[in-house]
């Protein structure tokens, strides 16, 4: 009789490395947005992989980068603030690199910081789809020379699910007997609200350019079920009044397209049909209040420290 196995399993990096790519691909479902923009999640995402003997806890983090470069500070040093304490008390921390770039400076900053305690640690290359073999075999002879301490190097690619299954019965063999953290029919700590707010807010990003999508959030103001199908009534917070026409488009064509595109994704998740209304509203420095962002889900910076 084989032996029951859990564990907690920190997906850390920088932004755009793939993390949350990797999460949906190994749990089969979307509950983590996904744009090829950077800094896209914005708190941690715990999503359960489930198998007969085993139980994987896997902890999505905002992907860390230099806050100093960003104007809106609670937000970004609040996300930061959450991707390193993700990592603390897991069993194995998986750390993101883009194979393209390969190991930067940038990586071993944020390396010599992570609160890694006793956890195990994986060196995961993603998106080796986009390399050449050639190039990833330097790329691997170059983390070889790294002086960090990696338990398991792995090359992959999350998008296409490329050595996924043997990452993770790598990890499996890292992890010791224990009993399940969670109920087989959950796959996530987030409430259906904070997802389907998410969803509304990745199509924000996938259809708006430059710095617009940064600067805004997704507020429920409504989410319930009625004569078979699921009502969601929205609000898209954004933080000056320029925005606003923006998002609204001219004569309403591009919050139409937001919502036509997320209420498809809501009705692929939640399996019912969805009818979903969307407002834009001004709600000038809600990335810089504690408050708002409590409100909204999202990490607040409370006892922070520099990041």
């Amino acid at each position: 009789m084989s032996l029951y196995k859990s564990g907690f399993v920190a997906i850390a990096g920088r932004p755009n490395m793939g993390k949350s790519t990797f999460l949906n691909q190994v749990l089969g479902e979307k509950i983590a947005i996904v744009t090829p923009k950077a800094q896209t999640t914005r708190t941690r995402i715990l999503g359960v992989c489930h198998r007969p003997d085993s139980q994987i806890v896997f902890l999505d983090t905002p992907g860390i980068h230099d806050t100093r470069q960003h104007r809106y500070g609670t937000l970004n040093k609040a996300m930061v603030k959450t991707a390193y304490e993700s990592c603390r008390d897991v069993d194995l921390i998986l750390f993101f690199v883009d194979a393209k770039q390969g190991v930067t400076e940038e990586d071993r900053t944020i390396l010599s910081r992570l609160p890694r305690g006793s956890a195990k640690l994986f060196m995961v290359l993603n998106k080796v789809d986009l390399v050449k073999p050639d190039r990833l075999i330097k790329r691997l002879a170059q983390i070889s020379k790294i002086d960090t301490h990696w338990d398991e190097v792995i090359p992959i690619s999350a998008l296409t699910g490329q050595q996924v299954e043997p990452l993770l019965t790598l990890i499996l063999d890292h992890l010791s007997e224990g009993p399940p953290f969670y109920p087989p029919d959950k796959i996530t700590d987030q409430p259906e609200r904070f997802i389907a707010a998410e969803m509304i807010r990745e199509k924000v990003f996938l259809l708006l350019s430059r710095e617009l999508p940064y600067t805004t959030a997704v507020q429920l103001d409504r989410f319930e079920e009625a004569k078979g199908r699921l009502e969601i009534d929205a609000t898209i917070l954004v933080e000056r009044a320029s925005q606003k026409p923006i998002l609204i488009g001219k004569r309403g064509a591009m919050l139409k397209r937001i919502g036509s595109q997320a209420r498809q994704d809501l009705e692929g998740l939640f399996e019912i049909q969805v009818v979903l209304k969307l407002w834009v509203r001004i709600r000038k420095g809600w990335m810089d209040s504690q408050a708002q962002l409590r409100d909204l889900g999202y990490p607040d910076g409370r006892g922070d420290e520099k990041v």
